[in-house]
């Protein structure tokens, strides 16, 4: 048979209870919740930004008095940076007297992204060791870089297209290689007025291209001028005038004062004194730089008190047509 508790037992086991709770929240108050960490260790990726929070780090955040919860210390930034600098690194997370760290790593561990043009096309006898391959190629990475370019397929003296190997090594040892195709092409003729440019041109494909051009100089100012005495011919120049500058040649011609000039000339003798034919016309004479001259009788005439030729020429015109010293031709 059950035992009837009676109303006065009911009453003493009632509070017993109470008592009981009572203590146990009061302890588990006094004492609050146990400190600790959802991660104990945490790696990021170097060129990452890491500010944790007290939410992400503590365990059952919700249960704690926030005004006791601290976090001591945070990662600091790498100089110039907006994320902390590859290494090891500890964040401490205090509650009242307890406190508990979190280690933080930071790696590098993600390759350079780089971008090869298509095509490069570089001059017939370009210096290849001077070449700046470097300029031409897109490269990301959190670190720095170094790039190497591999030309050794490259015969830089005959027009063609090779295959070059482009290696981008960041800071931290990871490596990203990429192919690449080089044209070499042949010298162009050039004037001095006149330079070869690189230029970068997109393909359709969405890819680029270094293209190179013959530009007036006036006219590729700030471009990149990769022409030079080695890589280039230049257009000769011809003057117009002969080797001597005083000598003309050709068939007889008329002056407008009826002398025959020759198509020869002796530039190295001249005559100081006037010799007359049997009929009183003068002699053909020589004089320094000129043309022979033939006098031409009927050239002649007369007038009131002078005897001239029919017409005259000025010093200046007879200096072009000879290239001599009219000065001193004596008649």
């Amino acid at each position: 048979m059950k035992k009837k508790i009676s109303k006065k037992n009911a009453v003493i086991i009632a509070g017993a209870v109470v008592a009981v709770t009572a203590v146990g929240g009061t302890a588990y108050a006094m004492s609050g919740p146990k400190l600790a960490l959802n991660k104990e260790k945490v790696t990021v990726e170097y060129g990452t930004q890491y500010k944790p929070e007290l939410k992400d780090i503590v365990k059952d955040y919700k249960d704690f008095d926030k005004k006791s919860l601290q976090l001591i210390n945070k990662i600091p930034n790498e100089k110039d940076k907006t994320y902390p600098a590859v290494g090891k690194y500890t964040i401490t997370v205090k509650y009242k007297k307890n406190s508990l760290k979190q280690s933080v790593i930071v790696k590098d561990t993600k390759a350079p992204e780089v971008a090869v043009p298509a095509d490069v096309e570089v001059l017939q006898g370009t210096d290849l060791a001077t070449f700046d391959f470097k300029s031409l190629m897109n490269v990301s990475d959190a670190s720095e870089t170094t790039i190497d370019v591999d030309t050794s397929k490259v015969d830089v003296n005959t027009p063609a297209q090779y295959d070059i190997n482009v290696t981008v090594t960041d800071k931290h040892g990871n490596k990203t290689v990429k192919a690449g195709k080089v044209t070499v092409t042949a010298k162009p003729e050039i004037s001095d007025d006149e330079q070869v440019v690189q230029e970068t041109v997109k393909n359709s494909d969405g890819t680029t291209s270094v293209k190179n051009s013959v530009q007036k100089r006036s006219q590729s100012s700030g471009k990149k001028v990769v022409s030079n005495s080695s890589n280039v011919t230049r257009k000769s120049t011809t003057s117009s005038q002969s080797a001597s500058g005083n000598r003309t040649s050709g068939n007889s011609n008329k002056t407008s004062g009826g002398n025959k000039t020759s198509g020869s000339s002796k530039g190295n003798s001249t005559s100081g004194s006037s010799k007359k034919n049997t009929d009183g016309t003068l002699k053909s004479e020589n004089h320094k730089g000129s043309l022979t001259v033939e006098k031409d009788p009927n050239a002649y005439r007369k007038g009131d008190g002078f005897y001239s030729e029919g017409a005259e020429i000025n010093g200046e015109d007879f200096d072009k047509l000879t290239g001599g010293d009219w000065k001193n031709w004596n008649y």
